[in-house]
């Protein structure tokens, strides 16, 4: 089997990290919070507002005073908290990425189930690109064709096709464009990712048509089969990575694997 030489290679203790620790460290704001921010940001502005109706120029001066500092103090309060589990993301990485420690421990081996395929960014700019088990194996060439994207095996016959378009019905403000794609294997559909409106969390849902229309949901790094994490889609350093449970690894999830960087 063709293979390609990995100059930087993920531990098995990075891997427990990515998969495990850092999607708990991501902040997300709740949509209890912007609510009530909004409810305070309004009232502030009624005040003020209210204030020049009736010609009250205390109860004008008051609103802006409380609309400035609500404004500030949303700012710092939010900015401030991504930016703290930003640092601790990087941090918790960067310890995992320098420990030593490769102890064999005689505990259950995480990812005894589970298959990790990764796409070199550096590559993924080109034409064709590779995606690669851990040895570095190649397992799937991707050529790209404009929209059309052709995923072939190691030996260069064609598994399948994805052709991407844009949903300009859908939302997303965490994500870049979101995207339709459908993925054709012998000319006939065999699965369909489309994007969830989300305000603050990028969703999309992969339906399997040869499966009986079986679905995965895709919540931010994570990958859900009826509620169940199956998998996680990751970067780390230069290479982005599909760790999957054997049993759930199809050509729709790999479709969006290959794709998901476009967004």
């Amino acid at each position: 089997m063709p293979r390609i030489e990995m100059d930087d290679f993920l531990s098995d203790y990075e891997r427990a990290v990515c998969y495990f620790t850092l999607p708990k460290l991501v902040y997300h704001i709740s949509p209890l919070s912007i609510f009530i921010y909004c409810i305070c940001v309004i009232f502030a502005f009624s005040l003020t507002f209210w204030g020049l109706i009736l010609g009250n120029q205390q109860l004008s001066y008051i609103g802006t005073f409380i609309l400035i500092f609500i404004a500030l103090s949303g700012f710092i309060l939010f900015t401030g908290r991504a930016l703290i589990s930003e640092l601790r993301w990087r941090k918790c990485l960067a310890e995992a990425h320098g420990s030593a420690s490769e102890e064999t421990l005689d505990l259950p081996d995480p990812f005894e189930n589970h298959e990790l395929y990764l796409i070199p960014l550096k590559e993924k700019e080109s034409i064709l690109f590779p995606c690669v088990n851990r040895a570095g194996e190649i397992q799937y060439f991707i050529e790209k064709k404009g929209h059309v994207w052709l995923v072939k095996d190691a030996l260069e016959n064609e598994v399948s096709s994805i052709i991407r378009k844009r949903s300009w019905f859908s939302i997303a403000f965490t994500s870049k464009a979101p995207k339709i794609i459908n993925v054709y294997r012998d000319s006939k559909q065999i699965a369909n990712i489309k994007p969830r409106f989300s305000l603050f969390i990028s969703t999309y849902i992969v339906t399997l048509f040869e499966n009986g229309n079986e679905t995965y949901r895709i919540l931010q790094s994570g990958i859900f089969h009826h509620g169940e994490l199956v998998g996680r889609i990751y970067q780390v350093r230069h290479n982005l990575y599909l760790d999957i449970k054997k049993d759930h690894f199809n050509l729709g999830l790999l479709s969006f694997f290959i794709s998901c960087q476009e967004y």
